[in-house]
């Protein structure tokens, strides 16, 4: 592997905004009546970038949806070129930017590792030579010859990782997919990427798990509305831009929403333990056993059933997150987080949306009193909806059997 990087000066990507009155099909094109020409309108998605990426560097990209950072990932990429500036890329550059784009759902992953490492500059010689360390990385197993249209989305995780970085690449494009899948495949790509990084490689990632950036990264980025808001260390970094989310979730809490009593006793006041704008709003929330039978206090190893009601409309579900935090934390450091969009929990087709179930099989956590708190969000985490901050007290009881982060099996389940 040669030594690869970025250099981005001045770098600027300009759009033409969608017509809402352009013709959509060819018989609107002949029927409609004949209008004059309307001036382009355009704007700049990307405006004054200045940006390097070292070898052997990694960089996080940080922003809400719309602030440019797949746009950049693709100007890096060369799917598309700069209206302004000057952007340099050094070496060949390998990219895991959507997990469905490239891989042919037909074929086995076997010939998909194939086709990808051949397309990612490797001869079919050296990805045949490679393919053993590909499916050894994935973990697939015997579902290497499987149809990739059968893998989850973890799977298809693994096998695309794993090929692009077999294809030892100089420059690796990462966006969000590092999100998706189990925690001790996370851990061996980070190692990976470790000792990738050790060999000169130049990473660039974007992600809105501000973890990864504050554990993997050496320097972060925020952009927002296209400009560099940000550069530095990243828990700088990611402290300023998760402070702004936090504010506008504060900003946008209305102070008229009623106190009320959850069941175990604690108060829900708006402002105090409760933020949000309201636009959806959990309801109720009860916490049973596999019978349904309502608890507060479970041992060990038992099963918890979170019934979730909420307000949702028929176009729009939002990303539910549940975490759990020992009560006498002063610093609620949770110790289960888990949400909907990590898990890629899709809503049927039924119209049962107001209504989420989450069955954690095992609660693994030591005896103790607990605090749970909930919340629904907007796309991306940009703001919450409706959150209830540490406002369900759980108790657990018995002998701590484990040890380790807690990722238990689970199943969210809509109706």
């Amino acid at each position: 592997m040669t030594e690869g990087g970025i250099c981005a000066q001045g770098v600027g990507k300009q759009f033409r905004r969608y017509d809402p009155h352009r013709p959509r099909s060819l018989r609107r094109l002949l029927t409609q009546a004949p209008r004059l020409p309307r001036r382009a309108d355009k704007f700049w998605a990307l405006q004054d970038i200045d940006l390097t990426v070292a070898p052997g560097e990694m960089v996080g990209v940080v922003g809400r949806n719309g602030s440019g950072k797949s746009t950049l990932l693709r100007l890096v990429g060369g799917v598309l070129r700069p209206d302004a500036g000057a952007l340099e890329i050094s070496g060949r550059i390998g990219g895991l930017l959507d997990l469905n784009v490239g891989m042919h759902e037909e074929l086995s992953g076997r010939d998909n590792a194939l086709i990808g490492s051949v397309i990612a500059g490797l001869t079919r010689r050296e990805a045949e030579r490679r393919l053993p360390q590909i499916i050894e990385f994935s973990q697939l197993g015997e579902h290497i010859d499987a149809p990739v249209r059968t893998y989850s989305s973890g799977m298809k995780l693994r096998l695309g990782f794993a090929t692009a970085i077999h294809a030892e690449p100089d420059v690796l494009l990462i966006d969000e997919v590092l999100s998706v899948g189990d925690m001790a495949f996370q851990a061996r790509c980070y190692e990976r990427i470790r000792k990738l990084r050790e060999r000169g490689m130049a990473i660039l990632l974007v992600t809105h798990d501000m973890s990864q950036v504050e554990k993997l990264c050496d320097r972060a980025v925020w952009l927002d509305r296209g400009t560099m808001v940000a550069e530095g260390e990243p828990e700088a970094v990611t402290l300023e831009y998760t402070a702004k989310m936090h504010a506008r979730t504060m900003d946008s809490t209305p102070t008229n929403v009623p106190t009320r009593r959850l069941p175990g006793g604690i108060e829900l006041k708006a402002g105090e333990n409760r933020f949000g704008s309201q636009e959806y709003t959990i309801d109720r929330l009860r916490l049973t056993d596999r019978d349904e039978v309502e608890q507060v206090q479970v041992r060990v190893g038992d099963p918890l059933l979170l019934h979730i009601e909420m307000s949702a409309d028929s176009s729009e579900v939002p990303i539910v997150g549940v975490s759990l935090t020992l009560a006498d934390d002063p610093d609620a450091t949770a110790v289960l987080d888990l949400n909907t969009q990590v898990d890629e929990v899709a809503p049927p087709n039924n119209g049962e949306r107001g209504k989420l179930r989450l069955e954690i099989d095992r609660l693994d956590l030591p005896p103790g009193d607990y605090l749970l708190s909930i919340g629904l969000y907007a796309p991306n985490w940009e703001y919450a909806y409706d959150f209830h901050w540490r406002s369900y007290l759980l108790t657990i009881s018995g002998q701590h059997q484990v040890a380790g982060v807690l990722n238990p099996p689970r199943r969210w389940v809509f109706g």
